[in-house]
């Protein structure tokens, strides 16, 4: 059984998801304001470059799906990483057309540096939530990234749906 909502919003500005969209705006300019200041990149470039560090040896399609953005986006910010010599990319052993992306030692250093500063912006944000309260956010959160990921899933058969009734009343 569904629980009823807490308040019905009134406006756009009380939804959940205008709420998570200003929270995460609003981080995100700190993070891109003081990874530039401080480390001289980007928040797109701290972004891919931390998936590559997770995942290395990587490629661009791959950093894009787990970002779930533009390949061409991630390969702007991995070109840029590799001519300041923070990425390397070499041909994949199995399939010449993909790159392979993987830290160098530079690289690492500054994935290191930058994520001592999202772990620490990390506790202070978590330390401002009740005893306890920290993981049931975080659990919180994957529920509904993942009731999210089943709305979009549904929604692209509507699409095709839509686009085939289009079509039939089109020709």
């Amino acid at each position: 059984m569904k629980r009823p909502e807490s308040k019905r919003p009134d406006s756009v500005i009380d939804f959940v998801t205008s709420r998570v969209l200003r929270l995460s705006n609003t981080l995100g300019l700190y993070a891109s304001r003081r990874y530039r200041d401080e480390f001289g990149v980007t928040l797109p470039e701290w972004r891919v470059l931390s998936i590559i560090a997770a995942s290395e040896p990587t490629t661009a399609r791959d950093v894009s799906r787990v970002l779930a953005t533009d390949k061409g986006w991630v390969s702007l910010s991995a070109e840029s990483l590799r001519r300041r010599g923070y990425v390397s990319g070499a041909p994949d052993g199995r399939d010449g057309r993909r790159i392979l992306l993987a830290l160098t030692g530079e690289g690492r250093k500054l994935h290191d540096a930058i994520l001592a500063v999202s772990q620490w912006r990390q506790r202070r944000l978590l330390a401002n939530l009740p005893d306890g309260q920290a993981d049931l956010l975080l659990e919180c959160l994957d529920r509904l990234q993942a009731e999210a990921d089943k709305m979009l899933e549904e929604s692209e058969p509507l699409q095709q749906r839509r686009r085939r009734g289009r079509l039939a009343t089109t020709s």
